[in-house]
């Protein structure tokens, strides 16, 4: 939760890895490495938990998920403990996200003998349902002078740190326009005046961060460690649709 002032940090049910995340980047600091190694890290764990679920190897995969999710704060912390934000880092990791998110819907199809259609359908509405969190969020970070490597409206390239590379930032800010830009006007359009609201408050947050990907990954974990991947799929699709409706009318009708 470095991302937000002391006062204003609220209990992340997304962010269960931030200690060992903290830990990790102090244990890495002295070695060199920077977080955009760390991002990779992330990104061969998930992949290699999609292999894992194509092997039949379910509750091992599990396993690696929160491991995933771990490091994808790590890459974050790094970059605050060498003071060293950076939106080629920023967009990557966001980019990567999307990558594993896909690699592993469409392994849990094949696996379970679903439809392109269901999988597809369960891709675009987790990644809604995570734009979700990351609206609101991003609207309690910059009415509390959090964290601001991340903006609620990326349509334009942001000025390079001189540490950035530009050609590498200008690839990835487009594809993270192709991949999210469609998502973040889809929330923008449903709550334009959130960030009139004079506070979103702990508990509503709390509420939102269900919807991060770091829960949706412990979901997917429990579900098949449970040995229930066949709904994994579903539940995407349909409750947890639900629940980021319900979260937006509270938005709406509670706080004002």
């Amino acid at each position: 939760m470095a991302k937000l002032p002391k006062k204003e940090r609220f209990l992340d049910f997304s962010d269960y890895g931030r200690s060992l995340a903290v830990k990790f980047a102090e244990l890495l600091l002295p070695t060199g490495l920077g977080a955009i190694s760390i991002t990779w890290m992330f990104t061969f764990v998930g992949i290699v938990a999609a292999l894992l679920i194509y092997l039949d190897q379910p509750v091992i995969a599990a396993l690696l998920l929160p491991v995933k999710s771990m490091l994808d704060a790590a890459d974050g912390e790094m970059a605050r403990l060498r003071k060293k934000p950076s939106y080629v880092g920023r967009y990557l990791d966001s980019v990567n996200d999307f990558l594993i998110n896909a690699i592993l819907i469409f392994t849990l199809m094949h696996k379970c003998n679903q439809s392109y259609v269901l999988a597809f359908a369960a891709l675009v509405l987790m990644e809604l349902q995570g734009s979700v969190f990351n609206y609101y969020y991003l609207v309690k970070r910059y009415k509390c002078d959090g964290d601001k490597t991340s903006r609620i409206n990326e349509s334009s390239k942001p000025e390079p740190f001189p540490w950035d590379n530009k050609n590498a930032l200008t690839t990835l800010h487009f594809l993270y326009k192709v991949i999210y830009r469609w998502q973040d006007k889809i929330i923008w359009f449903l709550d334009k005046k959130a960030d009139q609201a004079e506070n979103l408050p702990k508990w509503f947050m709390s509420l939102v961060s269900v919807l991060g990907l770091g829960f949706q990954l412990l979901v997917m974990a429990l579900f098949l460690i449970a040995g229930y991947s066949e709904l994994i799929i579903p539940v995407f699709i349909f409750p947890y649709t639900v629940y980021g409706i319900l979260v937006i009318v509270i938005r709406k009708v509670f706080i004002k």
